[in-house]
């Protein structure tokens, strides 16, 4: 229990990125802690228990019982963040979502991972699997787009981190 309590907000926070409902966010959770725990023995060390959980939670995400529910609408995705953040921030979040709905869902999910939920790239890769150049890659190309969906100028070193 020691090991989740500081990660259990990013992983909240991720799950609710993907689906986009609250509901759904906390089922996702609840299923991912339950598995997670099934698991734990298979753990190497701390450091791998970031990953395993957020891969848990990811599979969780992509099984049919929570891709076949419909995606917020506008309205609600306003509500989500309305008592959380200013007006001008919950706009641009609402307009963040969208454009994160135009990308691949790989991408998708490498960028929720690095950016929202603050992983490393190394953590992304164990995720994803693949290879850590390729994560880079679509971490950066990812970026790139969102930039183009958002009409945004980025420089190139704002395109890379880590």
């Amino acid at each position: 229990m020691e090991l989740l309590k500081p990660v259990y907000p990013r992983l909240e926070r991720f799950a609710l990125t993907l689906t986009r409902n609250r509901d759904d966010a906390k089922d996702i959770v609840g299923e991912t802690v339950l598995k997670a725990f099934e698991g734990f023995d298979t753990v190497r060390d701390e450091q791998a228990f970031l990953s395993f959980l957020f891969t848990i939670c990811s599979r969780v995400a992509q099984s049919g019982r929570y891709k076949k529910r419909v995606l917020a609408s506008e309205e609600q995705v306003e509500e989500l963040f309305r008592n959380y953040t200013s007006p001008e921030t919950a706009t641009d979040i609402v307009l963040l979502y969208q454009a994160l709905d135009k990308l691949p869902a790989e991408a998708k999910e490498a960028i929720i991972l690095s950016e929202i939920s603050g992983l490393t790239h190394k953590e992304v890769q164990e995720i994803q699997g693949g290879s850590l150049s390729a994560i880079k890659v679509r971490i950066f190309r990812a970026k790139k787009r969102l930039a183009e969906l958002l009409g945004v100028q980025l420089t190139e070193q704002s395109l890379i981190s880590e």
